[in-house]
């Protein structure tokens, strides 16, 4: 609580970006996503932003970034341009298992090892893409809040090590389940690319995304895939067709949780 004024503290959420030059065309984009993006989204839910080169604290720079990486309660990267301060800085949040939410420049491309994580892309000149975003801004740090489990590359290739070395059949299985995830999520989204709308059960002419969804289906009725791996695939974009076909598998599994014995 403040001191003496009755009023919440706000917890704090570390902004990672590519800055620039003061006056570059790096630094006003930053600027305008800091502005319109992310501070009225996270100020909403009792966060105060700071980005990197809002520190005022005299002393070592780079040791002030770490200790917020790692104490905040939040981090927001921002991918736009693979700056490497940027990717180096979010692999520390990675390695924490700790809340974090990427975005960046809709127009770019993710690098090969972060293309699983759910990333919120955003044109910050087109008005209607800066509103989806903050929707989907929300709907990410509200789905992070409280003890959610943080999944990221680092965490599931341990994850796989402790697996590999089981004993277990069903840990064996699920490892390989789980190593064609990566996969799976790519098709999922060339899937959805492809898609028109209509019935949320339809499934297309095509005889491999008809495949593809039935193996989506049988992973997700055996346990394969949580519901937070699936509602990851929705906005962005996404027709109203998968969309709703994502919607249903989200209820299928949720279905199944409620029948497994604790």
């Amino acid at each position: 609580m403040g001191e003496g004024n009755g009023q919440a503290t706000p917890r704090e959420c570390f902004v990672i970006a590519p800055i620039g030059p003061e006056g570059s065309e790096i630094r006003r984009r930053s600027d305008q996503i800091l502005k319109h993006v992310i501070r009225p989204v996270v100020e909403a839910r009792g966060f105060r932003a700071v980005r990197g080169d809002e520190i005022e604290r005299a002393g070592l720079i780079t040791s002030q970034v770490l200790d917020r990486i790692i104490q905040n309660d939040l981090v927001i990267a921002d991918l736009t341009d693979q700056n490497a301060n940027v990717f180096y800085e979010l692999a520390v949040r990675h390695a924490l298992r700790k809340p974090f939410v990427q975005l960046m420049a809709k127009d770019q491309q993710l690098p090969f090892d972060v293309q699983g994580m759910r990333t919120i892309l955003v044109d910050h000149t087109d008005l209607d893409s800066v509103h989806t975003a903050k929707e989907q801004l929300g709907r990410a740090i509200d789905s992070i809040s409280g003890d959610a489990d943080i999944v990221t590359p680092m965490s599931v290739a341990l994850t796989l090590q402790d697996l590999r070395g089981s004993s277990s059949p069903h840990e064996t299985g699920l490892s390989q389940i789980i190593e064609t995830l990566p996969q799976m999520m790519d098709l999922l989204q060339d899937l959805h690319r492809h898609m028109g709308t209509g019935s949320p059960v339809d499934v297309p002419d095509d005889d491999d995304h008809r495949r593809l969804r039935g193996l989506v289906e049988s992973l997700a009725d055996r346990g394969g895939v949580t519901q937070q791996d699936l509602t990851g695939l929705l906005g962005g974009g996404a027709s109203v067709r998968f969309e709703r076909w994502v919607q249903h598998l989200v209820q299928r599994v949720g279905h199944s949780d409620n029948r497994r014995p604790d």
